[in-house]
C-alpha cells in the first residue's frame, strides 16, 4: 500500500508515520511537513516539504496510491482565522491529486456536529457546527466527499472526539488539571467518544489498505471515530482524582450548557472560549460507530474505554514523577 500523507508533524500525522514505519514491507509512505528537521524516517518513508497551500510537485507518486488528509491550523495563534489554511489549502491539496488516487481519508472531528448535547449520533447526523474552526472543517469535509465523488473515488472524512495518547499535550494535562483543582462539571453522566492517537493511525491505515485492495463499496461519506463504548465524566475524574488522594471535590458547576449561554451573550472573546469548552465537557459528546465497525472489522473499536483511560493515567503520573 502506498499512502500519501500530509501533516506528518501534527499530533495525529506522527501516529500515522509510527504506524507506517512498524509495516515497511507493506506500507510505502509519500509525507509532507511544514518542517521535516525532527520527523522519524526509515526506508519505506520520502519526505517533502510543503504545506497544503504548497504542495510539493513530487509529492503524489505515480503509482497507486491513498491520500491522508491530517493537516491543519487548529490554533488561531495569529488572529487570520481558519479559513485560508483549512479550507483554502484543502482545495489546493485536491487539486494536485493524480490519475493514481485511490481515495481519500480527511481527518477531521465530530465537533462539525455543532456544540451541543450529541448521544449516539450518526454519521450522516447533519453538520451544524458552531465556531469557526468546525465551519472551516466542515468545508473542508464537504470539498473532499465532493471531490472524491466527481472522481469516483472513495472518501472518508473521519470524525473522533477526544483523541488522547502519552504524548497528548493538550486534552489530558487539561483533564488533570480539572481534578487536581477539584471542579466537577455537571452531574458527571455526560459521555465522551474517546479513541488513543495510535489506535487512530492504525485505523486510518487498515481503511488505506481496504481501499488499495478494492475490499470497499466506491463511496463518499463521513465515519465517525471512537472506542464502541463512551467514557462518562465521572469516570475520567475519580480516575484522576485517585492518583492523587485526598484531593476531592471542591467545586462544582451543576449546569454547564446554561452557564456556556450566559458567557456567549458576552462579547468578550475569553469568554466565549471558556463557552465552548464548557459545552464540550458539560455535554454527551458521543457516536454511533456501527458504520465504521461494519468496514473495518477491527477489535481496535471494541477496546475497553475505561481500563484504557485508567492505563493512560498512570502513564501520565509516572511521566510527572520522572
Amino acid at each position: 500500500m502506498n499512502i500519501v500523507l500530509l501533516g506528518a508533524n501534527g499530533y495525529v500525522g506522527r501516529a500515522i508515520m509510527r504506524a507506517a514505519i512498524a509495516c515497511p514491507q507493506h506500507v510505502q509512505v509519500w509525507a509532507q511537513a511544514r518542517t521535516t528537521d525532527d520527523l522519524q524516517t526509515a526506508h519505506n518513508v520520502r519526505l517533502f516539504k510543503g504545506s497544503l497551500e504548497q504542495v510539493h510537485p513530487e509529492l503524489f507518486p505515480n503509482v497507486p496510491h491513498v491520500l491522508i488528509h491530517a493537516a491543519g491550523k487548529n490554533i488561531d495563534h495569529d488572529g487570520s482565522g481558519y479559513h485560508h489554511t483549512n479550507v483554502e489549502g484543502t482545495r489546493q491539496l485536491l487539486s494536485s491529486c493524480n490519475a493514481h488516487t485511490l481515495g481519500v481519508l480527511y481527518h477531521s472531528s465530530l465537533s462539525v456536529l455543532g456544540q451541543h448535547r450529541q448521544q449516539q449520533v450518526s454519521n450522516t447526523a447533519r453538520r451544524a457546527p458552531g465556531t469557526a474552526l468546525a465551519r472551516s472543517r466542515a468545508a473542508a469535509e464537504a470539498l473532499v466527499l465532493e471531490y472524491c465523488k466527481q472522481h469516483a473515488i472513495n472518501g472518508y472524512c473521519l470524525r473522533p472526539r477526544f483523541i488522547f495518547g502519552k504524548d497528548d499535550a493538550f486534552v489530558m494535562p487539561a483533564l488533570i488539571r480539572l481534578a487536581a483543582k477539584g471542579t466537577y462539571i455537571g452531574d458527571g453522566s455526560q459521555q465522551y467518544s474517546i479513541i488513543d492517537v495510535d489506535d487512530y493511525a492504525k485505523l486510518m491505515l487498515e481503511l488505506g489498505r481496504r481501499i488499495d485492495t478494492q475490499a470497499l463499496p466506491c463511496e463518499q461519506i463521513p465515519l465517525n471515530m471512537g472506542y464502541q463504548q463512551p467514557l462518562s465524566f465521572a469516570s475520567m475524574f475519580s480516575t484522576l482524582q485517585g492518583l492523587q488522594p485526598g484531593t476531592g471535590i471542591k467545586r462544582r458547576i451543576p449546569y454547564p450548557a446554561a452557564l456556556a449561554t450566559a458567557c456567549n451573550l458576552l462579547p468578550f472573546q475569553k469568554l466565549k472560549s471558556l463557552a465552548t469548552q464548557l459545552q464540550l465537557i458539560g455535554l454527551d459528546h458521543y457516536s454511533d460507530i456501527s458504520e465504521t465497525r461494519s468496514r473495518l472489522h477491527d477489535d481496535i473499536l471494541c477496546r475497553d474505554s475505561l481500563e484504557y483511560f485508567r492505563e493512560l493515567a498512570q502513564h501520565f503520573k509516572e511521566s510527572s514523577c520522572n
